[in-house]
């Protein structure tokens, strides 16, 4: 029998997602993460090798995973198994959230921002990390800093370890806890910052969700009451008590609190952060004009004055 190409198995694994991708493009770089992850081969060693084949293992195991892509609506990313993002590989387990392009996209810029410190040995907070991803990144881009990454979540946390051994990132803590609840006393430890891509999603908005993600990733991760926005207005509200001044931080205007929202959240949030007595707030969109974060800093004064609130 006439072994088959690269090219041919291409063609077939195309033709199988197809009806169930809408997306050309999308369908095409599916096939080839397929085909790359089977053969353990980059797509451009196949490409200029043509004739390789499939052994009867490897054909089984593309079927295995069409299928549950196309009848599971089981992400890819979870069957890939990981993810880059921001110069890192992230290892990717259901249901932990898999990484956005949008979160990669604003954390990018927020370590740019970091980068211009002449100072960088700022301690950093990540809250409801999930995978990891904001803070290991941050923490490998800025090895002089040093960033606990936090969750309420027992799996996540034991996920974000493995991302954090496994990309040999060593300026990072992981703690498991709700929010600020089980941080360390802010009298002994602060942050010169703190980020988060907390639950924002409303329950109403649970119609216009795709499948894959309703059936896979953690709905305690994804969903908060309130409209999406019960906490995030917890964090705004304890954040300050954590916060310490960074006189450098402060001259670049770089800020002190950086929140992930749902698109429509902005300017909710927004009136939340002034209502609490943050300064310098500013709602930036992603590059599909979308918010997606909202940024805000706590004057010196202020935030002793919060510190002395909480005693």
């Amino acid at each position: 029998m006439e072994q088959k190409s690269i090219f041919s198995y291409f063609t077939s694994v195309k033709q199988q997602l197809a009806p169930y991708l809408t997306d050309t493009n999308l369908t095409e770089q599916y096939a080839w993460w397929l085909l790359e992850k089977v053969t353990q081969q980059s797509r451009l060693t196949l490409i200029t090798n043509p004739t390789l084949s499939l052994n009867t293992e490897q054909e089984l195991l593309v079927e295995q995973w069409i299928y549950q892509i196309t009848q599971k609506n089981k992400p890819i990313q979870y069957i890939l198994g990981s993810v880059p993002f921001n110069d890192l590989e992230l290892i990717i387990e259901p249901p932990i959230l898999i990484p956005r392009p949008e979160t990669e996209e604003w954390s990018a810029h927020i370590i740019d921002r970091l980068k211009q410190l002449s100072d960088r040995q700022v301690t950093i907070l990540d809250l409801c990390t999930g995978s990891g991803c904001i803070g290991l990144s941050i923490a490998y881009h800025m090895p002089e800093a040093h960033v606990t990454i936090s969750d309420i979540s027992e799996t996540a946390c034991s996920l974000a370890e493995k991302n954090r051994l496994y990309n040999s990132v060593a300026n990072v803590t992981v703690m498991q806890s709700d929010l600020f609840t089980h941080l360390p006393d802010p009298k002994h430890f602060s942050y010169d910052l703190i980020i988060c891509n907390p639950p924002y999603i409303a329950e109403s908005e649970k119609k216009d969700l795709d499948v894959s993600v309703l059936n896979w990733e953690d709905h305690n991760a994804l969903f908060a009451p309130d409209n999406g926005l019960s906490i995030i207005q917890n964090i705004i509200k304890q954040a300050p008590r954590f916060i310490k001044h960074n006189k450098e931080m402060q001259a670049q205007n770089i800020p002190q609190l950086i929140i992930e929202i749902g698109y429509k959240q902005g300017s909710c949030v927004k009136q939340m952060m002034y209502d609490t007595g943050y300064n310098e707030i500013s709602i930036h969109q992603d590059l599909k004009k979308h918010d997606r974060i909202v940024t805000g800093r706590v004057d010196y004064v202020a935030n002793s004055r919060f510190r002395q609130k909480s005693h």
